[in-house]
Parts: C-alpha cells; sequence; structure tokens
C-alpha cells in the first residue's frame, strides 16, 4: 500500500504544480502565463490557490522585480522533478525508439502462417529492431487465446472465431479454398462441385487455420458428407502424401501457396461463397498502449502486404 492518503491527495489539484514550477521558472505572472498558454487572469487566480494551498506567498514583489520566497525555492527543485518523471511516464511512447529495444517478443502463429510471414518479419526486425528476440512459441490454436490472456504471449496470429471483449483484432486477410491431388492418381472435375469431392477419398489436416468443421460444415449444408480416409495434424506434410495416394485435400489458399514447388501436383481454386476464412492479428487489450506491440503490429501488417499483395 502507498504510504499517502488518496482520499486528501484526489482533493488536490495537481495542475497547480505545473503553475508553480513555471511561475518560479519566470518569476513573472505574465511569462509564466505565455509559458502555459492561458491567460494573465487564469495564472494569477493559480498563484491565489497556490498562496492558500500551501500558505505562503510563492512570489513577492522586490522593487520592479518578482522574487520567489525560500519556500518556492525549496520545492521548485522537487517539483520539477516530479514532473518530469510525470512526463517521461505518461508520454513514453513518444520516445520509443526500435533500434534500442533489447527484450523478447513472444506470439503464436500455426505452420502455414509461419512460413508465410516469419521470413519477411524477420528480416524486418533484424534490420528495424536488432535487439529484439522474436520467438514463436509452439502452442496449439485453441489454447492460444489462453496464452494471450495469461500474458505468455503478446499477439496470436490465426482464425479466432469467438473473441472475447479483451481480445483487439486485426483482420490480415481472407483466405479462400483449394483442392490438391496428384492427377495422377486420382481425376478430379476441372471446376469441382462439393457433390465431387465427397465422393472421394479426402485427406484432413486439424491443424490448417480453418477452425472446427469449417469445410465439413460447406459439405452438410449441401446435405453431403466427406469420405475422410486420412486426418494430419501437421498440413505441410499434405503435398508429400497425395503424391503417393489417390487423395484430394480441401485447404485454405493461404497454404496451398506453400506448394507451388510441387510440380506433379494440381491446385484448383474452389470459389464456393461459404468457404472463405479470415485470418486475423489478436492482442490483448492490456497492451493496447505498448509501443513495442504497436511496433510489431505494423510490421506484420506491411509483410502481410507484401506476400499477399
Amino acid at each position: 500500500m502507498a504510504d499517502f492518503d488518496h482520499t486528501a491527495l484526489r482533493r488536490l489539484d495537481l495542475n497547480l504544480l505545473v503553475a508553480l514550477d513555471a511561475l518560479v521558472a519566470e518569476r513573472s505572472v505574465t511569462r509564466a502565463a505565455a509559458r502555459l498558454c492561458v491567460g494573465q487572469p487564469a495564472m494569477s487566480h493559480a498563484l491565489a490557490r497556490l498562496r492558500e494551498w500551501l500558505g505562503d506567498d510563492i512570489l513577492y514583489r522586490e522593487g520592479a522585480a518578482m522574487v520567489p520566497t525560500a519556500r518556492a525555492q525549496a520545492l521548485a527543485p522537487r517539483v520539477r522533478q516530479w514532473l518530469a518523471e510525470a512526463q517521461a511516464m505518461t508520454l513514453s511512447e513518444a520516445a520509443f525508439d526500435p533500434q534500442r529495444v533489447q527484450e523478447r517478443f513472444d506470439l503464436c502463429l500455426n505452420d502455414p502462417l509461419e512460413a508465410l510471414l516469419l521470413p519477411g518479419l524477420v528480416a524486418a526486425l533484424r534490420q528495424k529492431a536488432p535487439g529484439l528476440s522474436l520467438s514463436v512459441r509452439p502452442v496449439p490454436a485453441w489454447q492460444q487465446l489462453e496464452q494471450l490472456d495469461a500474458g505468455e504471449i503478446r499477439m496470436a496470429l490465426g482464425h479466432f472465431p469467438r473473441l472475447r471483449s479483451v481480445h483487439e483484432p486485426v483482420l490480415l486477410f481472407r483466405s479462400g479454398f483449394g483442392c490438391v491431388y496428384n492427377p495422377a492418381l486420382l481425376k478430379v472435375p476441372a471446376r469441382p462441385r462439393p457433390a465431387d469431392l465427397a465422393r472421394l477419398p479426402n485427406i484432413h489436416t486439424s491443424y490448417a487455420g480453418d477452425g472446427p468443421g469449417l469445410v465439413d460444415k460447406v459439405f452438410q449444408q449441401q446435405g453431403l458428407r466427406r469420405q475422410v480416409v486420412a486426418h494430419t495434424a501437421n498440413p505441410l506434410s499434405i503435398p508429400f502424401v497425395v503424391k503417393q495416394s489417390p487423395l484430394v485435400a480441401v485447404l485454405p489458399d493461404m497454404l496451398t501457396r506453400l506448394f507451388g514447388s510441387h510440380g506433379d501436383l494440381r491446385i484448383v481454386p474452389l470459389p464456393w461463397r461459404a468457404l472463405v476464412l479470415p485470418i486475423s492479428m489478436v492482442t490483448h487489450r492490456r497492451d493496447a498502449s505498448d509501443p513495442l506491440v504497436r511496433f510489431v503490429t505494423q510490421e506484420l501488417l506491411a509483410v502481410t502486404r507484401a506476400v499477399f499483395a
């Protein structure tokens, strides 16, 4: 507990300390008013209140000059120090310099987003904030918001259909979907419909960032049920699987864009209106004024625009 009386302090007008600092520094009501951008009557009123509050003249006239009292001179250095600390505390964001940051920044994002965004983000941060250590935490998607709430991470990227009021989301992009298969092993129509893909053996990933049941919900709306014959926790293994097996995978196109080196596979966009995945960057409200969180947010937005341009 602080060793002062909150109730008594609440009755004080701490703006009078600002007036005291200006009056002692300028030794003139007129010049002090100009320094604080207020009228001379307002400054005279502040001086009167200071005299009443402190039981001291603060300034007294000696000939043509105004001279601070001994009490005012004793108070002035302490008031100036307090004002400097208050300014540093409340205006610290203005002094933020990413080049001087020396700390670790923890965040969570799934494998596809890490492969897409991390290279550009690390390159940007190494140039602009070389003392910042970026740490991607291996946390399952369903636990990431819990980690954010607990302060274990400062940012989470992915698809989060259930956010709370303490979460601050920023939409990064909306991912469409496509199907991936090996045309040497499987025949798929050039413009496949849900019924076409439901008849084929599917491989499914539960960690593609699409939330529970998003793809299957689209099929259910058509009165269909997919024939899922394989599940994988790592979506980046899927192209290697479908190279050797007659399977089709329905995946977000943020993931399929990573399969460009697999020239023997075919990737067909699925322009189904219901199959769209919003991808967001989420921070916690407690960090809304944190300049480092804001800085990393802006860098991630820039990287995302470059990747998905």
